[in-house]
């Protein structure tokens, strides 16, 4: 049994994978064949190479604007991550800094206000951002999602800065940093694992948000990818092929990202998660 285990563990780990992963494998395939393939009673799982065809792409570029709405998409989720890791770090520091009865129910109404769901309150934000000016505008997508990650984010870099020694600071500050100053200099250097992982969490969460960006914009030009992949759906026909190529397009700056910055990713989840 224990010769076998770790074959038992490696196939278990495989078939996970491939469960997980066979979506995207079939997204793929599907942006790539045609559309009579596609929509065959028994599909190929592993085609011809003749078969396939990048036509589906160059398809959905033409038909629609989707350069703009990746566009968009990119402007709201910087924007969004931007916004986020700012409050979330100095909020996440005051947390794990200071003790006092106004920071545990600062705490305990970020933690309550993460369990709300995007649909429970978009109406509240589309009647806000109604009397400010902000329906209709990419700054309005921005601040809702960013509204959304800082809790989370905030929880996150709080565990974080719990696992770094108070006594750094107060070694820095007895060097003449100010409070600000040692949080700058010392304990931030420190924290990139956690500000990594902060920024990973809220760019995929505002990259892939649909409610917000479907509620609070009408205007096809400021559509996101997200909503804009909805127009491939007809009333009677479903362009397949094209909506998969989007989907693929959609798909590969977070699995790019995510790829580049995985490292810290798990670094600052596991070490944010440990609290002394």
């Amino acid at each position: 049994m224990t010769r076998s285990r770790p074959w038992l563990l490696a196939f278990a780990a495989l078939a996970m994978a491939t469960v997980v992963l066979f979506p995207i494998y079939w997204m793929l395939l599907t942006s790539v064949l045609p559309s009579e393939l596609t929509r065959s009673r028994s599909p190929a799982l592993l085609p011809e190479l003749s078969a396939l065809s990048f036509d589906a792409f160059a398809a959905a570029l033409e038909r629609k604007p989707v350069l703009l709405w990746l566009g968009n998409s990119a402007v709201v989720t910087i924007g969004a991550t931007f916004i986020s890791v700012v409050i979330s770090t100095l909020g996440g520091y005051s947390l794990s800094r200071f003790r006092s009865r106004a920071q545990q129910g600062a705490g305990f109404a970020l933690l309550v206000s993460k369990m709300l769901p995007s649909s429970l309150i978009v109406i509240p934000f589309f009647i806000a951002f109604s009397t400010f000016g902000l329906i209709d505008s990419r700054w309005g997508l921005i601040l809702a999602n960013a509204a959304v990650g800082v809790p989370f984010a905030t929880w996150l870099m709080k565990g974080f800065f719990d696992g770094i020694p108070r006594e750094i600071e107060l070694a820095a500050m007895l060097d003449g940093c100010s409070g600000m100053q040692a949080m700058w200099y010392v304990v931030l250097p420190l924290a990139k694992p956690g500000l990594a992982a902060c920024a990973i969490y809220v760019a995929i969460v505002a990259w892939s948000d649909f409610v917000f960006a479907r509620t609070l914009v009408s205007s096809p030009d400021l559509w996101t990818l997200t909503v804009g992949m909805q127009s491939f759906l007809g009333e009677y026909l479903v362009d397949w092929s094209s909506l998969m190529a989007v989907g693929v397009l959609s798909l590969a700056p977070v699995f790019v990202l995510f790829l580049l910055l995985e490292p810290f990713l798990v670094s600052g989840m596991t070490q944010g998660a440990v609290a002394n």
